[in-house]
């Protein structure tokens, strides 16, 4: 079990610190912007942990030496070199979606508004946003290999780490989408906005412990906090080009929810032979903690006469995390790496629950029709799903390798089914996706630049709102996206930062001694042959 997939640089010196400690810190620089990437709820592979295992398919189960390391397999910390701050980043992420027959997604009430059949009622959105990924401070309770030392894991060892990463993802969104159309002697006009987010945040401590020269195990505590918004309002005006008669229509529906929840991660790895390793980890269901909803729905049909339906509510939001089962198994030889990963997510009748008792008041011709109280409840279930991942790390040089891998994103969701009423559904879209990345690695004994990119395709059902159909509806349509994300990721030695702060400090008050003859340090490889 090799303690790290890097090693100092083949010719340190004094001038290097400073770029290896520059580096790192417009690493950390870049982690301070943010604003999330499109995803969709259930894609539980979407997120981006770590930046060397994000280009790798998401893989780690076995060989994780980056932030994703905790939230994987907290076994493999222990292969990380004491007293490191890691940080992961990926910014300037593209991400090209199509939505088909949106602004028309299902049946018409022909006799209000004719045998409509709208030209253009498809809808391509594009953008490109920044996120910070995951922060995590790695740090040993005894001191493990050093320069020069042996390439396995010491017997003892333990290590502890603390962080803070982003699990889950989805952000999708646009403002005042305009239409305009004729068709059947009608003339339409719409306008949407639609805004919604899904993101789970994990925090806390992961211990691993080295208990032979063969068996690590490992264990993490995590905060989960799942938040949910989802803010959708469309307004569409249809009018008779003979008659001069119109008919108006708009919907307006918001939603607001946190959850706060307790999950542990277990691990264990373990050496088969000189080149095979295996890992497994399971993270257990989750204790809910508290939560809290905001809740509001309004829709307005304005003909000869006006109909409107309206209620506001607080409620409960309950999103637990699915129990999850992850084995790899991994292949190291002096110049490939190669894993293999599965995750199995165990299926649980409700992935994300909204309860809110509600006051509802009903408008008919001008005149308070009715007010009621009733209790709404909506829970999205999810099915047990499989993803396999495959990473491969290739070492061009010593400390210079090029990284790839690719990782199944399978929904497990139920399908959206037609029509829908706009009370019935928490999520607005199902979608499965692949993602493949590709990057490089530099190996330096100041740290290590993670340099690549991942692309996405999803393809699956997004729900649309029906402003043609009495009452108002959701009708599924057809939906796929292309996304590309580039990856930018580091890790430095504290322990570096010191030496180069010193000898900064030395150099500048004259005292700095002559420099010492330093033999060849290791190299990242597990067993190099011949000289580059």
């Amino acid at each position: 079990m090799p303690t790290r997939p890097r090693s100092p640089a083949r010719h340190p010196g004094p001038r290097r610190a400073p770029l290896g400690a520059a580096a790192a810190a417009a690493v950390a620089l870049v982690g301070a912007l943010g604003a999330a990437p499109a995803r969709a709820q259930g894609l539980y592979q979407s997120a981006l942990l770590g930046g060397r295992s994000a280009l790798m398919g998401g893989t780690g189960v076995v060989l994780g030496v980056d932030g994703a390391a905790p939230f994987l397999n907290p076994a493999t910390i222990v292969r990380i070199e004491d007293r490191n701050i890691a940080f992961s980043s990926r910014f300037f992420r593209y991400a090209h979606r199509t939505l088909h027959a949106w602004h028309q997604p299902g049946p018409v009430d022909i006799a209000r508004y004719g045998d409509l059949q709208l030209d253009g009622a498809t809808v391509n959105d594009h953008g490109l946003r920044t996120f910070p990924d995951s922060t995590c401070y790695f740090f040993d309770l005894r001191r493990g290999a050093r320069e020069g030392a042996s390439e396995r894991t010491p017997v003892g060892r333990q290590a502890l780490a603390a962080c803070l990463g982003k699990t889950e993802e989805n952000e999708f969104g646009f403002d005042a989408l305009a239409f305009s159309g004729e068709s059947a002697g009608r003339r339409v006009n719409q306008a949407q906005t639609l805004r919604y987010e899904w993101g789970r945040f994990s925090a806390g401590p992961s211990w691993s412990y080295s208990a032979t020269d063969r068996l690590a195990v490992g264990a993490s505590l995590s905060v989960v906090r799942t938040r949910f918004t989802s803010s959708l309002a469309v307004s569409s005006i249809v009018d008779d080009t003979a008659t001069r008669s119109a008919t108006s229509a708009t919907f307006q529906s918001a939603l607001s929810g946190d959850s706060w929840d307790v999950l542990a991660h277990l691990g264990v790895t373990y050496r088969l032979t000189e080149v095979f390793s295996a890992g497994l980890s399971l993270r257990t269901p989750s204790l809910h903690v508290f939560d809290s909803l905001d809740a509001s729905y309004h829709d307005t049909l304005a003909g000869e006469t006006a109909s409107v339906r309206q209620w506001a509510a607080e409620g409960e939001f309950v999103a637990p995390s699915p129990m999850r089962l992850a084995a790899g198994a991994s292949a190291e030889w002096s110049r490939v790496r190669l894993e293999l990963d599965g995750f199995l997510y165990l299926g649980q009748r409700e992935l994300a629950r909204v309860v809110v008792d509600r006051e509802e008041v009903a408008i008919q011709g001008g005149a308070t029709a009715q007010r009621t109280k009733s209790r709404l409840r909506i829970a999205e279930e999810a099915a047990p799903i499989v993803n396999v991942a495959l990473g491969a790390e290739v070492f061009l040089t010593r400390d210079l390798s090029l990284i790839g891998g690719v990782v199944s994103d399978f929904n497990p969701l139920s399908r959206l089914r037609g029509p829908m009423s706009a009370e019935s559904r928490l999520f607005l879209e199902r979608m499965s996706g692949m993602h493949a990345g590709l990057g490089m690695v530099s190996y330096t004994r100041y740290g290590d630049l993670v340099f690549g990119a991942r692309f996405d395709y999803a393809a699956g059902q997004m729900a649309a709102v029906n402003a043609f159909s009495s009452p108002l509806q959701l009708d599924p349509v057809d939906a796929r996206e292309f996304g590309a994300t580039l990856v930018l990721a580091g890790r430095i030695s504290l322990r570096s930062v010191e030496t180069t702060a010193r000898e900064l400090g030395e150099a500048v008050e004259g005292s700095a001694p002559s420099p010492a003859e330093r033999r060849t340090p290791r190299e990242p490889m597990k067993a190099p042959a011949q000289e580059d």
